[in-house]
């Protein structure tokens, strides 16, 4: 079934939102390569849904190729642009200078970015049911960039099992309390990741059976 221009809409922003993202909080050095796998993660995992322009000026050159409706072709550039400004509003909410140890505020931000980003990534892939060797380019490629982006802010942990092997071991600083957000934000960021994933995916269709059920006369031909 094809996606709702809705779900194109948000998929776009979520894809350009990554995107921007990944230029904006990359590691010195490492930008040009995240933000290339970020685009490559995020066409494996929303492609399907909106075919992931992420970008104006490749939904202009579809428009004026005459491949894609420019009425539809606005609405994504609203989006496009929406999912940048919001990146930018993240970019500057969080604070890079802040060290790890007093930092577990901003630790929260990219924990439950990173985290989002690849429960996201596989949702969606689980749901697309994207070939066996795109979903391992895909997912690994999502943590890679989620460590890159959150590591040098919060250590880019993104795991609640690896969260509780550093806080038994003491290997992270501050107390068990406040050290608790390693464990509570990458959940927290999972389900909602992955609910918006879902929201994303088009209906199911309808079986042979109930169709044929609903129209009478409408069987198999």
């Amino acid at each position: 079934m094809t996606p709702s221009l809705t779900q194109r809409f948000v998929a776009e922003v979520i894809g350009t939102f990554f995107l921007v993202i990944a230029a904006l909080l990359s590691p010195s050095g490492l930008t040009f390569a995240l933000v290339g796998a970020t685009l490559l993660t995020m066409v494996i995992a929303l492609g399907q849904v909106s075919c992931s322009h992420l970008n104006p000026a490749v939904t202009l050159g579809l428009i004026a190729a005459r491949a894609f409706s420019w009425r539809e072709g606005l609405i994504y550039i609203v989006a496009q642009i929406l999912g940048a400004f919001l990146a930018l509003g993240f970019g500057q909410l969080v604070d890079r200078r802040l060290p790890v140890a007093g930092s577990h505020a901003n630790a929260v931000w990219f924990e439950s970015l990173g985290t989002a980003l690849l429960v996201f990534v596989v949702v969606r892939i689980v749901i697309a049911k994207a070939a066996p060797a795109a979903s391992a380019l895909a997912i690994g490629t999502a943590l890679a960039v989620g460590i890159a982006i959150a590591g040098p802010s919060s250590g880019g942990v993104l795991n609640p099992a690896i969260a509780l092997v550093l806080l038994s071991s003491n290997l992270l600083k501050g107390s068990l309390l406040t050290n608790l957000v390693y464990l509570a934000a990458p959940l927290l960021a999972a389900i909602v990741a992955a609910l918006i994933a879902r929201a994303l995916a088009p209906s199911e269709a309808e079986t042979p059976a109930r169709l044929s059920a609903a129209n009478p006369g409408t069987g198999s031909r």
